[in-house]
């Protein structure tokens, strides 16, 4: 299995993958997080390659679920906030890069802010 393939698992799963101090760290339902932990450790080095490269965007069914349809920066400004404020992983990375990067719902709702 791919590093990308294992992501997108991952994704549709609702387990978030971040690399933080170059080690690839798993976070979301436990279930989910237990049953692809073989395969993580199996191709950790093609995962952290993979994350380091260029984080994958959420699946659209997370996009859609995450981003209301907003017409103008001010919706999408709530909407992100709303998140961030509730979402340890999105606070701690909005300290800086070197806290580790947003959950993907999180990155979806900054790009989608920082796009407006």
């Amino acid at each position: 299995m791919s590093a990308q393939a294992l992501i997108r698992q991952a994704q549709a799963s609702g387990v978030a993958l971040r690399l933080e101090g170059g080690k690839v760290k798993a976070s979301g339902p436990r279930e989910a997080v237990a049953r692809l932990l073989v395969p993580l450790r199996e191709h950790r080095a093609a995962l952290a390659n993979a994350l380091q490269a260029e984080p994958l965007m959420p699946l659209p069914s997370a996009v859609t679920d995450a981003a209301p349809e907003p017409v103008d920066w001010h919706a999408l400004d709530a909407a992100y906030l709303a998140h961030h404020f509730n979402c340890p992983t999105c606070i701690a990375a909005g300290r800086g890069s070197r806290y580790g990067q947003r959950c993907g719902a999180g990155m979806a709702l900054w790009r989608a802010y920082s796009a407006a």
